[in-house]
């Protein structure tokens, strides 16, 4: 009888504990028989692999596999291209290595989730997980996700356990991801403290893949995007729906002499924001408050001039998107008010399917999160408004997100020894040297999860402008 150790405490959170529940089924099952079981049944499923290389190097049993299209020679990847450098056009070729049979259970039994978790208890290794979520997602139709019978029951189970997001569920629902610490976050974030897809300058030159431009330079253009798209002026008043670290409203304000209204459910972000927003000096023209959303209100007859939210509507939940877009409608001015939203989106095609199932990110990272579809967001901005606003405009950006990401997982793991494992102590004490260790392997999961999904154009990140029908200020620049 073989029991696997559970995951430590420090990175679970409320929305885990049904999926809890079923892993300690695994304590029960005989090995010898399960693992005879679970071995051959995902090898077999690999073995569907058609478009690009894995090598799977299985060190209990001291066996090698290589699936997918065959190596010439030795099999050996030493000299393979990573994710990093090689063109997206060009098939991965990714070795894996199995350290612990756990591996063979965890992925049988838990799919998506139990993968996972191989990884952050070290059950396996991969140098480049990026490219072997690509070669993942380019043999999706293959592998059917790679799920088992088992682990798709098992995968209904743990969706149970997602959080709703009623008013005290959202904020321990904020908590369990940004009220880790400023610290950790200032590590690998760009001195902007933005905390969301980046827009990088294009090149000129298709044959390049790489870029000299700096994170933050690439953070400020986004965000000026935002006080361009909104015309923001000097008399404005804007609201803005999830504070981060203050770089918004510290953008908007220093350019354009706006006052800004900023909500947060995070105690941690407003304090580093207000000092933020104190070093600048702009005290006066920045109010954060630690509000949410459906609890805001103005006095009768005053409503804002514009409304601004980045990548917080994937916070707001799949129940809540009407009541979300119906306070916009309420807090909007009714003559020339814009608002400007930007969301990691989920394609239609497999919207559906994602809906009724719990991931990685909505299980570890974002417990009760959930990524709308555009067609989703659309529907919700018409309803609510009752046709009241109008699309202006609709950007996909969300293949900038692969090289942030990226950037962001080199600066984490660069910074860990340095600067978040201090951290981390110093706000958990008693965090054991393994969990510090799962923590981190939890996060660069995370980085290159996300990245593999942007660069295959399995995720979107859309930047959505509104405004109310007569907004004159959308036809500035235009010759008439």
């Amino acid at each position: 009888m073989v029991s696997f150790p559970s995951l430590p405490a420090a990175i679970t959170t409320p929305a885990t504990r049904a999926a809890e529940a079923v892993r300690g089924v695994i304590g029960g099952v005989t090995w010898t028989p399960a693992l005879a079981l679970a071995r051959p049944t995902l090898l077999s499923v690999l073995s569907r692999i058609e478009i690009g290389t894995l090598l799977l190097v299985d060190e209990p049993a001291g066996t090698r596999h290589v699936f997918g299209q065959k190596l010439d020679g030795s099999a050996d990847l030493s000299n393979v291209e990573a994710s990093a450098t090689r063109r997206v056009t060009t098939v991965p070729r990714v070795e894996v290595i199995i350290k612990n049979d756990a591996f063979w259970m965890r992925s049988f039994l838990f799919g998506d989730m139990g993968f996972s978790e191989a990884y952050m208890l070290g059950d396996f290794e991969c140098q480049d997980l990026t490219s072997f979520f690509q070669l993942f997602i380019m043999n999706r139709d293959q592998l059917g996700n790679g799920a088992t019978w088992i682990s798709s029951i098992s995968a209904a189970i743990s969706a149970v356990a997602r959080a709703n997001n009623a008013l005290g569920s959202a904020l321990l629902n904020i908590s369990a991801h940004y009220d880790i610490s400023n610290d950790m976050f200032a590590a690998f974030l760009s001195p902007d403290m933005t905390y969301s897809c980046a827009v990088w300058d294009r090149l000129h030159d298709i044959k390049k893949t790489d870029s000299n431009e700096s994170l933050e330079s690439a953070q400020l253009r986004k965000l000026q995007r935002f006080v361009d798209g909104c015309k923001i002026k000097s008399d404005d008043h804007v609201l803005e729906i999830g504070t981060g670290w203050g770089s918004f409203a510290i953008e908007a304000v220093s350019k354009t002499g706006c006052r800004v209204t900023s909500l947060t459910l995070s105690k941690e972000q407003k304090s580093l924001a207000e000092d933020r927003i104190e070093a600048a000096g702009l005290r006066d023209r920045i109010t954060v408050l630690l509000c949410d959303y459906r609890e805001l209100e103005l006095p009768e007859g005053k409503r804002f001039d514009k409304i601004v939210s980045i990548e917080m509507l994937e916070a707001v939940g799949r129940e809540y998107l009407a009541t979300y877009f119906g306070c916009i409608d309420r807090l909007l001015k009714e003559d020339g008010g814009v608002a400007m939203f930007q969301c990691i989106t989920m394609p239609e095609g497999r919207s559906d399917a994602y809906a009724k199932t719990e991931d990685f990110i909505s299980h570890y990272i974002f417990p009760g999160g959930y990524l709308p579809s555009t067609t989703e967001l659309l529907n919700h901005i018409t309803t609510q408004s009752k046709g009241t606003l109008v699309t202006e405009n609709i950007e996909n950006i969300g293949g900038h997100y692969a090289r942030t990401l990226r950037l962001w997982r080199e600066q984490f793991m660069g910074t860990f020894e340095s600067k978040i494992r201090p951290a981390l102590l110093r706000q958990h004490p008693d965090m054991t040297k393994e969990a510090v260790n799962v923590f981190k392997r939890k996060w660069e999961y995370y980085f290159t999860y996300c990245e593999a999904g942007f660069i295959s154009k399995t995720l979107g990140d859309v930047i959505i402008t509104v405004g109310r029908e007569r907004t004159l200020e959308f036809m500035e620049g235009i010759p008439l």
